[in-house]
């Protein structure tokens, strides 16, 4: 309910460090440091009127204000895309070199790690199981779990990498999308005319049957609003989205439930997207409550253990609620949720962006085996470089609401053409001993 300038404002009066137009320079200011765009303007807007990656932005914004001799930053960069990433590793850098501020880096990314860590502590189930300094934990770990976190980190080298794409060249046009556009007009002050935000900006694509598109581009531009409108949840200002030979933005009703029996959606937040007092019985089963024709009942309990054993957990699961599982395991669950309706399209919007390395590939291994096994078509939005390029079959970069290229994976990244392509590509973290030796 309080703008972000506001929050941000208060920091300084609290601590006697700015007041009335000292604290508002210094928050505008802030915001410029972190990345938010138009931050004279968007110092007066309200936490719902930023992206998810923006709004992490202005936490780190808040958490900097007072340039702390410790900072504590537990997964920082989560959310963020690899470009915003990158520029939140600079701006810490450099606060450190200003301040001599001490960081704590708490993260499950291991690349972040690698980039920003002088020495390194490896937890699990605890206790430190490893410590040192950071190119030798990586060059040479000693424990058993610390190879393994490190042995499933998705390889820059494509050739090391396990090959998570289609088999099969997919040929027929599940889903054609066509001049689609999502605007929204800003409220305007007693000075100031209407503005018009154009989210979506008349994109064009299609998705085949048995592959895997990839969504990739910054915080803010676009992916979700894309899928959101695909799902249905939002209305789009105009174009159309074929999906069967119908449009989906002209579907009555009844043809419109039909449809998401079709499409699901894995979100980035399992957790988030499950009833907590609902056990995973219920979670699974359901869309056969909303989808009567689907299953009859009497089956509901054996295809729910089929469901989880498919997503490799146990028929015993299915009596425990959400909160008694790891974040993997629960989104194990929203995937088998998302089949039971069985689908032929699965939208997966930052589905594993939130999770450890190691659950990370354990789950993109678990997509590709279903898409093999059931031939089943995926939207995969991300942030995450690295994990698409060895999921993906092709890429679509998306910038301020358009498609600024798109193309077969292996091509996409071995010659990138667009500047923006390359700029995502040159953020990813590189280990902190190459940078320094250079």
């Amino acid at each position: 309910v309080y703008t972000v300038g506001r929050q941000i404002k208060e920091i300084y009066e609290s601590h006697g460090a700015g007041a009335g137009k000292d604290a508002r320079a210094k928050t505008i200011e802030l915001l410029r440091r972190v990345g938010i765009p138009e931050p004279e303007n968007r110092v007066d807007f309200y936490p719902h009127q930023f992206s998810g990656g923006q709004r992490q932005r202005v936490m780190i914004a808040m958490a900097i204000a007072l340039k702390p001799d410790i900072l504590i930053a537990d997964e920082p960069t989560t959310a963020l895309d690899v470009s915003v990433q990158a520029q939140i590793l600079d701006l810490l850098r450099d606060l450190q070199l200003e301040t001599g501020m001490a960081l704590i880096m708490i993260t499950h990314d291991l690349e972040v790690a690698a980039a920003m860590a002088d020495r390194i502590i490896v937890m699990n189930g605890g206790k430190v199981v490893e410590t040192g300094i950071a190119k030798e934990v990586f060059s040479n770990p000693q424990h058993g779990y610390t190879r393994r976190l490190i042995s499933a980190l998705p390889h820059g080298n494509a050739a090391e990498a396990p090959n998570r794409r289609s088999t099969k060249i997919a040929v027929e046009t599940l889903l054609k999308v066509e001049h689609l556009t999502k605007h929204y007009v800003l409220a305007s002050g007693a000075f100031s005319s209407k503005r018009t935000f154009k989210a979506v900006d008349d994109i064009s694509f299609e998705v085949r049957r048995g592959e895997t598109l990839g969504i990739v581009g910054e915080s803010g531009s676009g992916k979700s609003s894309v899928a959101r409108m695909l799902l249905g949840l939002n209305t789009p200002s105009s174009g159309k989205a074929v999906f069967a030979g119908e449009n989906i933005f002209e579907m009555n009703e009844k043809r419109l439930m039909a449809f998401r029996r079709k499409v699901q959606m894995v979100f980035q937040d399992p957790f988030g997207s499950m009833n907590p007092r609902m056990r995973v019985y219920s979670i699974i089963s359901e869309p056969w409550v909303i989808h009567r024709d689907i299953l009859p009942k009497n089956r509901w309990k054996a295809r729910v253990a089929e469901l989880l054993e498919l997503v490799g957990l146990l028929p015993e699961h299915a009596d425990r609620y959400p909160h008694q599982f790891s974040g993997g395991q629960r989104q194990r669950i929203a995937i088998a949720r998302a089949l039971a309706s069985e689908p032929e399209l699965i939208v997966c919007d930052e589905a594993v962006s939130a999770l450890d390395v190691s659950i990370q590939a354990q789950v993109i291994d678990l997509l590709a085996d279903l898409r093999t096994r059931l031939r089943l078509s995926y939207i995969f939005i991300t942030h995450d470089l690295p994990i698409v390029r060895h999921f993906a079959d092709r890429i679509m970069v998306m910038k301020d609401g358009r498609i600024v290229e798109e193309g077969q994976t292996s091509a996409l990244f071995g010659a990138p053409r667009h500047e923006y392509t390359q700029s995502l590509l040159q953020a990813v973290p590189r280990p902190k001993w190459l940078t320094q030796a250079q």
